[in-house]
């Protein structure tokens, strides 16, 4: 029996050891984790006494009007400073204020919800090391022979706070922490630094998590196990990363009834929103070239994924289970043959089920449209910009038009786009910044970015690891990580996200035309009163199209003959002029031919008023149909 088929062996349950997964704050109420959800039954499956305690939902019913602002995704470490007085007491410093001055923008936070920096100075030094007393007393830790801690994002600091009372008050209990807060040299630096952990486990858990429950029942406290750290003789045993699971369809379904009990009994309203659902990991992209700011984890990056009739099933179980039909996909990327197997399918027995997907920009019309009628209502896309000589820097392997041509037929099928755009790179130049804010103005009918920033320098990816490619004047970690942990703990060696600068970009000058620009667009596009608008109508002989765009030249234009017939040619995906030469000439039955250079002049006069957009030889038509296709 191989690795994969030992995590999913059932064995009678005998008196075993018992386990608790502990989910901590800030992670978001609305969602349960797929972390605790699938180790626990990991565990079971292994025949071992298991429960999840989600105590992230005990502080977000304490906290209703500003918990989940906390969870909202930032770099500054916020979340983690709140609770560092819980977990180290006057080991950090306690002046509140040169937090507040170093970052006001995190006091608008919770100014916006009608709050003070007193009140984030009362949560810190009063409320939260409350909460972290009262969490002893929520939960029987003594039956328990080991505790784990998942850490994501802002809950490091509040495990530790709860982790070292547990091991305070009953020091026979075991500690171990994982998550991606754990990845690479960050696990064993949190063992360095706090030695109430007894194990982190980097990487994977899904075997390394029973292989030390097995090894905890036979009485070793110091099993040697990759992915595994722990303590021999008094030092640190580090065995690198968990080798990753090659078979997906082996491990169990995840168990979110611990989540939705608990949920329930804090009376919160009805569940009304997605769960996790795993159907591949690591990235296809990734193996071939890794996106110059991608975070992932180099030793995780290999895809894999889980078949179409696992996912079918998993879908089955966990929305009769829990009725749910809407899906939260934990993939770094969808894989592109799901598109015409797993949605096809979903979409010829007329399930129900609706999706949120990270996937990558090169996706055609009727790609777009398959995802939709399978149920696909949300993705999250990696554009980050509109400039293709950019796009390179990013080793994106999209272009602008593969861009833009996402945004308008996602539009047009009704799937939300969450995407961001990012600038800073080296080799960037101002003139990049230029071109991009061109091809803005004209995308006014379509969604607009969420955010556009920098590009952060976060811990794997390329600009971090790949100093001789991509060199920095200097680099040191973030500058809030300092606020949140005592001066023992090697903040170089436990940071995820670092300030930095490069020797060579743009500066956020360059950016002044664009953030305003992107401001209005939001306005506008999330005004329906207001909303732009880029659409065509085809009539018997004419094509007109309408243009709300610029309000100051709104109107409709039209066309016939050849120009009507090479717009609508170039509306599903970009077209040479040769292609649309060789259309318009199969199409209009009369005497004239059009040739290359004719069909250049078309296109380049529609690139003029700005209805299309061009590049190396291949062009796009901006305006949507006016013609919708039925709901799906």
């Amino acid at each position: 029996m191989g690795l994969d088929q030992d995590i999913v062996q059932t064995k009678s349950p005998t008196r075993r050891t018992k386990l608790a997964l502990v989910y901590m704050p800030f992670a978001m109420r609305d969602i349960p984790s797929i972390q605790l959800g699938l180790l626990s039954e990991v565990a079971r499956n292994a025949g071992y006494h298991a429960d999840c305690f989600y105590l992230n939902l005990d502080l977000a019913a304490r906290l209703p009007e500003t918990y989940e602002n906390f969870c909202t995704f930032n770099i500054y470490r916020t979340g983690e400073w709140l609770f560092s007085v819980a977990a180290f007491g006057d080991a950090v410093d306690g002046d509140d204020a040169a937090y507040f001055k170093a970052f006001p923008s995190e006091v608008e936070r919770v100014t916006n919800c009608g709050k003070t920096s007193d009140y984030l100075s009362k949560l810190r030094h009063e409320f939260l090391p409350r909460f972290i007393e009262d969490c002893l007393d929520l939960v029987p830790w003594f039956e328990y022979d080991l505790v784990g801690f998942s850490s994501t994002f802002q809950q490091s600091v509040s495990s530790l706070a709860l982790a070292r009372r547990i091991k305070r008050r009953w020091p026979q209990i075991r500690i171990v922490f994982g998550g991606e807060n754990m990845a690479g040299e960050m696990g064993p630096a949190y063992a360095r630094a706090f030695p109430f952990i007894d194990y982190v486990m980097v990487g994977e858990a899904d075997r390394a998590l029973p292989d030390l429950l097995k090894a905890l029942e036979k009485g070793n406290e110091s099993p040697d196990l990759p992915g595994l750290v722990s303590r021999i003789g008094g030092e640190l045993n580090v065995r690198g990363m968990a080798l990753p699971i090659q078979e997906l369809d082996q491990l169990p379904t995840p168990n979110y009834d611990d989540y939705f009990d608990r949920y329930h009994k804090l009376r919160f309203p009805p569940f009304k929103k997605s769960i996790p659902l795993e159907s591949s990991r690591g990235c296809w992209w990734g193996e071939k070239q890794q996106c110059t700011f991608c975070g992932h984890n180099a030793s995780r990056i290999g895809f894999r994924k889980k078949s179409v009739p696992r996912v079918l099933d998993e879908l089955a179980l966990l929305s009769e289970k829990y009725g749910i039909t809407y899906f939260q996909t934990t993939d770094c990327i969808m894989d592109m043959d799901y598109i015409n197997s797993l949605f096809r399918q979903i979409e010829e027995r007329r399930y129900d089920y609706q999706f949120f997907y990270e996937v990558k920009a090169n996706l055609r019309r009727d790609q777009i449209r398959q995802l939709r009628a399978g149920g696909m209502r949300w993705i999250q896309s990696g554009i980050e910009s509109m400039n293709s000589r950019v796009l390179k820097l990013m080793r994106k392997g999209s272009t602008m038009l593969h861009n833009v041509r996402l945004l308008k037929w996602s539009l047009y099928y009704r799937i939300r786009v969450g995407w961001n755009l990012l600038w800073g790179f080296p080799g960037e130049t101002a003139d990049d910044s230029a071109e991009e804010y061109r091809v803005l103005k004209l995308l006014l009918h379509l969604e607009p970015p969420v955010a556009a920033s920098r590009i952060r320098m976060d811990r794997f990816s390329p600009i971090f690891e790949d100093r001789e490619t991509f060199p920095v004047k200097w680099l040191r970690p973030e500058k809030s990580y300092q606020f949140a942990y005592p001066n023992h703990v090697e903040l170089d060696k436990i940071a995820y996200y670092f300030d930095y600068e490069f020797e060579e970009t743009t500066s956020p000058d360059a950016r002044h035309d664009t953030n305003k620009l992107l401001d209005e667009w939001r306005s506008r596009f999330h005004d329906r009163r207001r909303r732009p608008s880029l659409v065509f109508r085809r009539t018997q002989n004419h094509l007109l199209i309408d243009d709300s765009r610029f309000p100051e030249l709104s109107g409709t234009h039209s066309y016939s003959g050849a120009f009507a017939t090479a717009y609508e040619f170039c509306s599903d995906t970009m077209r040479s002029a040769y292609q649309v030469a060789t259309h318009v000439n199969r199409t209009i039955q009369d005497k004239s031919v059009l040739s290359a250079s004719d069909a250049e002049d078309v296109l380049a006069d529609f690139c003029t008023r700005g209805l299309m957009l061009s590049e190396n030889g291949q062009y796009l038509s901006l305006a949507l149909p006016t013609f919708q296709p039925p709901p799906a």
